[in-house]
Protein backbone atom coordinates (compact mmCIF):
# COMPACT_ATOMS: atom_id res chain seq x y z
CA UNK A 1 0.00 0.00 0.00
CA UNK A 2 1.42 3.38 -0.90
CA UNK A 3 1.75 6.21 1.59
CA UNK A 4 -1.11 8.35 0.29
CA UNK A 5 -3.48 5.37 0.32
CA UNK A 6 -2.46 4.60 3.91
CA UNK A 7 -3.11 8.22 4.94
CA UNK A 8 -6.58 8.02 3.35
CA UNK A 9 -7.24 4.73 5.13
CA UNK A 10 -6.18 6.20 8.49
CA UNK A 11 -8.35 9.30 7.92
CA UNK A 12 -11.35 7.11 7.07
CA UNK A 13 -10.78 4.96 10.15
CA UNK A 14 -10.47 7.96 12.47
CA UNK A 15 -13.60 9.51 10.99
CA UNK A 16 -15.54 6.25 11.32
CA UNK A 17 -14.71 5.79 15.00
CA UNK A 18 -15.14 9.41 16.04
CA UNK A 19 -18.82 9.25 17.04
CA UNK A 20 -18.81 5.91 18.81
CA UNK A 21 -15.38 6.08 20.39
CA UNK A 22 -16.41 7.54 23.79
CA UNK A 23 -18.89 4.68 24.27
CA UNK A 24 -16.35 2.12 23.13
CA UNK A 25 -13.73 3.61 25.48
CA UNK A 26 -16.12 3.27 28.42
CA UNK A 27 -16.62 -0.42 27.62
CA UNK A 28 -12.88 -0.99 27.24
CA UNK A 29 -12.22 0.70 30.57
CA UNK A 30 -14.82 -1.45 32.34
CA UNK A 31 -13.18 -4.58 30.95
CA UNK A 32 -9.71 -3.37 31.91
CA UNK A 33 -10.92 -2.59 35.43
CA UNK A 34 -12.48 -6.06 35.81
CA UNK A 35 -9.36 -7.77 34.50
CA UNK A 36 -7.17 -5.66 36.78
CA UNK A 37 -9.15 -6.84 39.80
CA UNK A 38 -8.78 -10.41 38.53
CA UNK A 39 -5.04 -9.90 38.04
CA UNK A 40 -4.63 -8.58 41.58
CA UNK A 41 -6.29 -11.66 43.05
CA UNK A 42 -4.63 -14.12 40.68
CA UNK A 43 -1.36 -13.36 38.87
CA UNK A 44 -1.82 -14.55 35.29
CA UNK A 45 0.19 -13.80 32.17
CA UNK A 46 -2.94 -14.47 30.10
CA UNK A 47 -4.91 -11.81 31.99
CA UNK A 48 -1.96 -9.43 31.77
CA UNK A 49 -1.90 -9.99 28.00
CA UNK A 50 -5.62 -9.30 27.69
CA UNK A 51 -5.20 -6.03 29.60
CA UNK A 52 -2.35 -5.03 27.29
CA UNK A 53 -4.45 -5.81 24.21
CA UNK A 54 -7.34 -3.70 25.52
CA UNK A 55 -4.97 -0.83 26.29
CA UNK A 56 -3.59 -1.07 22.76
CA UNK A 57 -7.17 -0.64 21.50
CA UNK A 58 -7.63 2.37 23.77
CA UNK A 59 -4.53 3.94 22.24
CA UNK A 60 -5.53 3.19 18.64
CA UNK A 61 -6.68 6.71 17.63
CA UNK A 62 -3.49 8.27 18.95
CA UNK A 63 -1.37 5.56 17.33
CA UNK A 64 -3.10 6.09 13.99
CA UNK A 65 -2.66 9.86 14.23
CA UNK A 66 1.04 9.43 14.96
CA UNK A 67 1.41 7.07 12.01
CA UNK A 68 -0.42 9.52 9.74
CA UNK A 69 1.74 12.42 10.96
CA UNK A 70 4.90 10.41 10.35
CA UNK A 71 3.85 9.49 6.82
CA UNK A 72 2.81 13.07 6.07
CA UNK A 73 6.14 14.38 7.32
CA UNK A 74 8.05 11.84 5.26
CA UNK A 75 6.07 12.76 2.14
CA UNK A 76 6.66 16.47 2.76
CA UNK A 77 10.39 15.88 3.16
CA UNK A 78 10.44 13.75 0.02
CA UNK A 79 8.58 16.47 -1.95
CA UNK A 80 11.02 19.10 -0.67
CA UNK A 81 13.98 16.99 -1.75
CA UNK A 82 12.58 16.53 -5.28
Amino acid sequence: MNAKARIAEINNTLQAIQNGWPFFMAELQQRIDALTVQLISQESEQVRGRIKALRDLQDMPETLQQERDGITTALSEQDAAD
